[in-house]
């Protein structure tokens, strides 16, 4: 099998080994897989910098396994995937038509269907039929006291598997499942394009077998990269990956350790920590500002020390693509560092998910449908009629909010009252209202938050500055969202809910914020997402 497995500790070289080989591959245009998006577009760039222009690919697994679909399986491509929305809906579905008794009461909790959600994918990234789930299940239990809720879980599985059926679409596990099984039954049909793989520290099961099938049946040339050094404790959880794939691979270079990658200033300390981890040894050498402990009383206090940090920095001429601030969950802090960093002038990257309700053209479509829904108050109202662009005289919405302030109105209607006495009528509100099922309301919605969105910018050609882009990706998930219901609707009204349960599923719609990693700007994310990066300086924070 021509597959070539590379490890080593941290800064051994193995990016160098891979892509070298890529570099020099480049003629039979290549695929280099990566973990994330981020690390795409970083490969990408210094590719280009070596000289590496054309003929380069640089992807994802998922893209990967879309490449398979184009090659080998005509069938599989043609097959229409469920978006986040369609799977939440056929997942609420087929929770509703499940026969649950252990976890009847679980299932009526409002964090169940996300939990079923995600351990649906992962049963679709391991490659469990539902037949093989309830026998292990069985097993599992030998008829004692758990039996049941076992049961449960394997008619939760048959379930999902069966509503997307009904639904004729295939979730993104189950597409990469029969992406895989096509490269199978036709690998000549891959042609042979090498593939390299590198970033990683694990890989799912299906992610395994596509490595394997590439390597094997489809007898192109894959090389993988991974960290693992014998006898190492910080490695032993990649062990049984390595071995496996130790069993396949035609040809194992093991790199040795080596401190040449440091700054020769921080050489001493950073390989004494890389070489003891998770190890008993003796005294460490002296850090001296190679490694240093900032020390701090509170959140606020912790992002405005690594403020000065940073800005410290790049002051000193060190480049801000090459800073990392590394947080476990950078979500938790991002509403202090926009203050922050945003205070001390520091141009930044950090990307996050907020739910539509808090962005301004989300905040007033949705208390819009509220209204139309009859589930209102009068603050819904001045919701509406404030959000961005709606009144050209926003002080119209002041005046209302006085006089229904005055006047002790609390419901919507009463509010639409007291505003069409004295101004013109709100008769959206009536044509949303109007609609017959879901998919009529998620037409007509779409079309007014159309309107809405477009109405300050018409007859310009406005170029969305970065502060402005946040409506603009509102507008974009909610209307993706509006349109896979009514795609999900056409397919079987069965499987969306009411109307009056629309509101509750686009409440629930993320909406990214944030600017993407760029050379210009520090990198504030997850360990797991600068893991196939190096940097100059890193901040690790909490």
């Amino acid at each position: 099998m021509p597959l070539k497995l590379v490890t080593g500790p941290a800064n051994s070289g193995k990016a160098g080994e891979i892509l070298e080989a890529y570099r020099a591959g480049l003629a039979a245009e290549p695929i280099l897989v990566v973990p994330a998006f981020s690390d795409v577009q970083h490969s990408q760039r210094e590719l280009a910098a070596r000289g590496a222009v054309l003929g380069s690919r640089v992807e994802r697994f998922k893209r990967l396994f879309e490449i398979v679909a184009e090659r080998c399986g005509s069938e599989v491509l043609g097959a229409r995937r469920a978006s986040r929305v369609q799977r939440r809906l056929i997942v609420e579905r087929a929770v509703r038509d499940a026969s649950l008794t252990a976890l009847r009461r679980s299932a009526e909790r409002p964090g169940f269907t996300r939990a079923a959600e995600r351990f649906f994918s992962e049963l679709g990234r391991s490659m469990v039929e539902p037949q093989r789930l309830a026998q292990a299940l069985d097993a599992w239990t030998g008829g004692g006291p758990r039996a049941g809720f076992a049961a449960d879980v394997a008619a939760l599985y048959r379930s999902y598997r069966a509503t997307l059926e009904r639904a004729r679409l295939v979730d993104d596990e189950l597409f990469a499942w029969r992406a895989l099984d096509a490269l199978r039954a036709r690998p000549a049909d891959w042609g042979r394009t090498p593939v390299y793989v590198y970033g990683f520290d694990d890989f799912t099961p299906i992610e395994l077998a596509l490595i394997e099938a590439l390597a094997g049946a489809a007898e192109a040339d894959v090389a993988v990269s991974l960290p693992y050094e014998e006898g190492r404790a910080a490695f032993e959880a990649v062990e049984p990956l390595i071995r496996r794939l130790e069993a396949v691979a035609a040809e194992h270079v093991a790199l040795p350790s080596s401190a040449e990658h440091y700054d020769p200033a921080s050489r001493a300390a950073l390989n004494t920590v890389e070489r003891r981890l998770f190890e008993a040894g003796e005294d460490a050498p002296d850090p001296g500002g190679a490694i240093r402990l900032l020390a701090s009383g509170g959140e606020r206090a912790e992002v405005e020390l690594v403020a000065a940090e940073v800005l410290a920095l790049l002051r000193g001429g060190t480049p801000a693509g090459e800073i990392a601030v590394v947080l476990r969950s950078p979500a938790a802090y991002a509403s202090l560092i926009e203050q922050v960093f945003g205070a001390y002038g520091i141009p930044y990257s950090l990307e996050r998910w907020v739910p539509l309700g808090h962005t301004g053209l989300g905040q007033g479509v949705l208390a819009l449908l509220r209204c139309a829904l009859g589930q209102g108050s009068a603050d819904d109202l001045l919701a509406y009629l404030r959000m961005p662009g709606r009144l050209d005289a926003p002080h119209l919405a002041d005046a209302l909010e006085h006089e229904l302030r005055r006047e002790g109105i609390h419901t919507a209607e009463a509010a639409r009252q007291a505003w069409e006495a004295e101004r013109w009528p709100l008769e959206e509100i009536d044509r949303l209202a109007r609609t017959r099922d879901t998919a009529a309301l998620a037409a007509r919605l779409d079309e007014e938050a159309e309107w809405l969105f477009g109405r300050p910018y018409l007859r310009q050609a406005h170029v969305f500055a970065d502060h402005e882009r946040e409506d603009a990706r509102a507008r974009d998930a909610l209307r993706g969202a509006l349109s896979d219901v009514q795609r999900l609707a056409r397919a079987d009204a069965g499987l969306v809910p009411p109307r009056e349960h629309l509101h509750e599923l686009l409440a629930d719609l993320d909406v990214r914020r944030g600017a993407p990693p760029a050379p210009d700007r520090v990198q504030i994310a997850r360990p797991e997402d600068v893991r196939a990066r190096r940097f100059d300086s890193v901040i690790v924070c909490g």
